[in-house]
């Protein structure tokens, strides 16, 4: 079919449907007069794909996906886009049906439920949306998930096969395309791009026609790194992409596409009504949502008609005649990347958002989200106590109000065991016990926030509490015992959870969950060292170079020793050390948060050392003359920019592999997965051990 009538007939199909978009047809996206909540599409039966199919899980997850508009201090008018998985509909949750229905929305209605089909119902259509839904939707009667599937899919293109992401190179212009997107051939919708102006061509790879996955495994997600490197990858990450492909699946997507970079729409019919919405944000994550059942020629007109998204291809692609388009979201300011373009888009955590995650049975929803927003904003004090114990693994997130007060008592009853252990002791046995522990606690816990009025006073229970749960964990945890600073990592654990069981099993969680604290072990403490080093090489090259020109002396970091060991503690006051330490527990794209907060330090306050050029000891002084007088609320926004630069590297050494390795993406099909590059200091190994390649890396 020739490529001059395709492009014709799609545009002839879109504007065709102007009289069926809902509250658009008298109103353009982004009007003065566009109602705040003001729904502008609204689609059942569109899917999400797994990214692994596991035994038992289905390759279709249907949900109901939704878009608003909100009014945006820059943009004007932004768009909400929300997918909502049939299975919290099917639940009536109430919770996701103020996502597809907002309480601002002129459409918004109370839902009602019949019990004995739960799974037929929808959320209420929009205004001027009365009419009949669109074909392969789920008809009344069909009470099951299955049902509804297969009567969906009668008749519909098979758009199961595996989706190929090429991410895209940063560059200075983050609106530009990235590299290619390529569908498989199980889609009938392979899409080959002339090629990104961010891409490396020594480095990078275009999508290959043989690239398709098995039927048994659709939607596998290959990064365009070269293959060693990519093979080595996925290797490592297969088994806790198992654990994790369920989560994203039942949790509700949401993003301001205001925030993201582009929008592509890969029609796989002739009438260009069905295919597949692409939504990439601007640190190269990807989101698939399928429309098997048509309604994504309606969605290509709400982003024809917002202004703030530029046409930038309308073209056949080069299998059996499929369309795409693809639409730049243009900002007024684009984001910089010295702030996190999604910086002060969330607010503090309070007890009306907790309480909103929380299901009637307690069960903690869509995890990613909250810590996410726990990441950007903040818990609010009050409830601490109450979060603090899901962020430290004492409480597992799926576990219910229930389960959590049968693991209370059962961890209650261990910890006095434990106890009674260490006060049964022989003389012989608590002779070195005191010498090698007890000492050395009874002389730290006296000194520990004793201005806090928690801990103020003599004879202060909770100045015993606090030593019991030291002791103890030395007598539970013999190979750590206690080192010194200690004390100052459980003081703020006693003061927010303020119950000694359970601020001595959240400290557990702290050791041995958690990378933000060091052990004893010298090499644990020369791992993260070697990792803010190579942060500091790749990053901040300037700073690094004085370093390098002290030799040894200035490789060691001793500067940074304390901020590592003692988590900050000593360099910011309680308010802004706790909300750095609920970032680095949130886990949010890496688990080595508290580097990037050494390194927005270093960034920020490390130019006068290097134009200077401080010696060892006169850096350590000049660093230390920094505590309690740097702005903690500054230093926390460098580190999400830091965060936020690093992820959009192409390349990285292969000694910061890890440094991203072990966060999943949340509810994003794609993932980090740069190119990595040997650096070629592995001596007892032939071949880099992480796939990489030997080149020359530069600074960005």
């Amino acid at each position: 079919m020739e490529a001059a009538s395709m492009g014709l007939r799609l545009l002839q199909s879109t504007s065709s449907k102007t009289s069926d978009l809902p509250t658009f047809a008298s109103r353009s996206v982004g009007s003065r007069g566009a109602l705040d909540g003001e729904i502008a599409f609204s689609k059942n039966n569109v899917c999400v794909h797994p990214i692994e199919t596991l035994p038992g899980q289905a390759e279709h997850h249907p949900g109901y996906l939704c878009v608003h508009m909100e009014k945006d201090e820059e943009l004007g008018t932004t768009l909400i886009l929300t997918w909502v998985p049939n299975s919290r509909i099917h639940q009536q949750d109430e919770e996701a049906l103020r996502y597809v229905t907002p309480e601002s929305s002129p459409v918004h209605r109370n839902p009602n439920h019949p019990p004995h089909c739960a799974a037929t119902q929808t959320p209420p259509a929009p205004e001027g949306r009365e009419e009949e839904e669109e074909e392969g939707q789920a008809q009344e009667g069909q009470c099951t998930e299955t049902q509804e599937l297969e009567e969906g899919n009668e008749g519909s293109v098979d758009l199961s096969g595996g989706v190929v992401i090429h991410e895209s190179t940063p560059g200075s212009n983050l609106g530009t395309i990235p590299s290619s997107i390529c569908l498989s051939s199980n889609s009938e919708a392979l899409v080959e791009s002339s090629g990104s102006v961010l891409l490396d061509d020594n480095s990078r790879e275009f999508c290959d026609e043989s690239v398709t996955p098995s039927a048994s495994s659709p939607s596998r997600l290959v990064s365009d790194a070269p293959s060693e490197s990519c093979q080595s990858q996925v290797a490592q990450g297969e088994e806790q992409q198992k654990l994790e492909v369920s989560e994203p699946l039942c949790g509700v997507f949401q993003v301001d596409l205001g925030h993201m970079r582009l929008l592509r729409l890969f029609f796989s019919d002739e009438e260009c009504t069905s295919g597949q919405l692409v939504i990439a944000s601007r640190d190269n994550l990807f989101k698939i949502l399928h429309f098997h059942h048509a309604g994504l020629d309606k969605l290509a007109e709400v982003f024809q008609q917002w202004k703030c998204c530029q046409e930038t291809h309308l073209k056949d692609q080069v299998s059996d005649g499929r369309s795409c388009m693809e639409f730049s979201v243009l900002r007024p300011t684009p984001p910089s990347l010295e702030t996190h373009p999604e910086e002060r888009l969330y607010g503090q955590l309070d007890s009306a958002t907790w309480s909103r995650h929380l299901s009637h049975s307690g069960q903690v929803e869509e995890q990613h989200t909250l810590r996410k927003a726990i990441f950007f904003g903040g818990i609010d004090p009050a409830i601490r106590g109450q979060v603090w114990p899901f962020l430290l693994r004492y409480y597992s997130w799926d576990s219910t109000s229930e389960e959590r007060e049968a693991l209370r008592l059962q961890k209650r009853s261990q910890y006095q065991e434990i106890q009674q252990r260490r006060l049964s002791m022989t003389p012989d046995e608590y002779s070195e016990f005191w010498r090698k522990v007890q000492f050395t606690v009874d002389r730290d816990v006296v000194r520990t926030d004793r201005s806090n009025l928690f801990f103020r006073g003599e004879n202060n229970p909770n100045v015993e509490s606090m030593r019991c749960i030291l002791l103890n964990y030395a007598v539970f945890s013999p190979e750590v015992g206690y080192c010194q600073g200690m004390s100052d990592l459980v003081a703020p654990l006693l003061t927010e959870v303020q119950d000694e069981s359970d601020t001595f099993w959240c400290f557990v969680g702290l050791m041995e969950n958690t990378i933000l604290i060091s052990s004893p072990h010298e090499e644990d403490m020369e791992k993260q060292l070697m990792y803010l080093r190579e942060m500091l090489r790749l990053m901040l090259p300037g700073f690094y170079q004085h370093l390098a020109q002290l030799g040894e002396d200035g490789l060691q970091l001793l500067f940074c020793h304390r901020w590592v060991l003692l988590c900050l503690r000593r360099e910011f006051p309680d308010t802004e050390v706790l909300r750095m330490w609920e970032a680095c527990w949130a886990q949010y794209q890496t688990d080595y948060f508290h580097l990037f907060l050494c390194a927005a330090i270093i960034a920020l306050h490390g130019d006068e050392v290097a134009q200077r050029g401080l010696a060892r000891d006169e850096m350590l002084l000049y660093f230390s003359d920094l505590a309690m007088h740097m702005n903690g609320d500054l230093v926390l926004r460098k580190a999400r920019s830091l965060l936020y630069q690093f992820r959009l590297l192409p390349r990285i050494p292969c000694s910061l592999h890890n440094l991203c390795n072990l966060c999943d993406s949340g509810v994003w099909d794609s993932s980090f997965s740069p190119t990595v590059e040997c650096s070629g200091e592995h001596p007892d190994c032939k071949s880099c051990p992480f796939g990489g390649t030997v080149t020359p890396l530069t600074p960005p």
